[in-house]
């Protein structure tokens, strides 16, 4: 919005020649500080050949800027932010946010751990690896000893998933939440490394401080299958589907006992309701195949594969397996079809081949 102001001189002395008028000259007030940088651009020349503008700008002038946040203050909201991400599911997002803080401060431990975490959550366990290493040279907590050792663990490095656990225990006190999946990670490892003993302690531990767990009374069935302890196996996995009907482990540790008492019918039933219950559980599903070709039963296990890889489509060793399951049934257009499609899921896949010349020679 533009005003033009007007300027005149006159004579007030009496008999005085009259004073010639002043040349206008033009004035804007313009309303904020965009318009006034705008206005750059229209200088215009007044009457007299020279230039000339004034800028009004309304309201009070501040004295000084706002402080710069501090680095620490920075850092804080961009970690804010990375937590947020995570809690939305955008683990590739928080990264790259943890890894600005990184690059800004290359100690700074919770961004270390929560960047291992994210590598975690992705299943690139290599990757976490290397932060969590990092993390445990700056500090040492249980927590991070913790999962740093279920790392170790997936990556099948038992020795030092062991020493690792080991460790978060001395740091734990009393109280510590994470001492009952110490004891049942202890039980697992040392059941993986074959020592019996320890991995039967670390369980009766856990189950002291969660007696109605019913993870850790199939993991103490599955120690006793091992050792043939048919009998303590099979208590222990009733327990478990006492406490928690629903937990399909717990059923296909009873088929598996049921198998070995000779009990065929009872075992075969029992581990159908597992895969009612878990369509994806690759342990049971493993069983039924072996079971079938045992019992030159196919139809069970052809239709609870079929039922997975509608789920699980890019399973080449299930896509396979139904494959196999087909040719020994004697449906050769369906097994041929089969591989075709593991073919196209891995064509350099030696069985490809082997299977489709054995098709080839049952039909000639």
């Amino acid at each position: 919005m533009e005003k033009e102001l007007v300027s005149e001189t006159v004579a007030k002395t009496p008999g005085a020649p009259k004073a010639q008028k002043e040349p206008v000259k033009r004035v804007r007030v313009l309303q904020n500080m965009d318009a006034a940088l705008a206005a750059f651009d229209e200088l215009q020349e007044d009457e007299t050949g020279k230039g000339f503008i004034e800028f009004v700008v309304k309201g009070p002038i501040p004295e000084r800027l706002p402080p710069l946040p501090s680095d620490e203050e920075v850092e804080t909201q961009l970690f804010k932010n990375a937590l947020l991400l995570i809690d939305g599911g955008e683990f590739a997002l928080a990264r790259k946010v943890f890894g600005s803080i990184l690059d800004r401060n290359n100690t700074h431990v919770e961004s270390i751990r929560w960047m291992g975490w994210c590598f975690r959550q992705e299943q690139d366990f290599d990757r976490a690896l290397k932060y969590y290493e990092q993390l445990t040279q700056l500090r040492v907590t249980d927590q991070d000893l913790f999962e740093l050792g279920e790392i170790y663990y997936s990556l099948k490095k038992d020795i030092e998933a062991q020493t690792t656990w080991m460790d978060a225990l001395g740091q734990c006190d009393a109280e510590s939440p994470r001492l009952f999946d110490l004891h049942k990670n202890l039980g697992n490892v040392f059941n993986r490394l074959g020592d019996y003993e320890s991995a039967e302690e670390n369980y009766n531990k856990a189950l002291v401080l969660r007696p109605q767990s019913d993870v850790v009374q199939v993991n103490l069935g599955s120690l006793n299958f091992q050792k043939q302890n048919y009998k303590g196996a099979l208590e222990a996995f009733k327990r478990a589907v006492e406490i928690n009907p629903s937990n399909d482990r717990g059923w296909c540790g009873v088929a598996l006992v049921a198998r070995e008492m000779k009990d065929e019918e009872w075992a075969r039933g029992v581990l159908l309701k597992a895969l009612d219950l878990n369509p994806l559980n690759q342990t049971a599903l493993h069983v039924l195949i072996n079971w079938a070709q045992q019992d030159l039963r196919w139809d069970d296990a052809i239709v609870r594969v079929q039922t997975y890889l509608k789920k699980i489509r890019d399973d080449a060793d299930m896509t396979y397996a139904l494959a196999g399951l087909y040719f020994q049934k004697g449906s050769l257009n369906e097994a041929e079809e089969a591989i075709d499609k593991l073919a196209a899921l891995e064509a350099s896949r030696p069985e490809v081949n082997e299977l489709k010349e054995l098709i080839h020679q049952k039909r000639s």
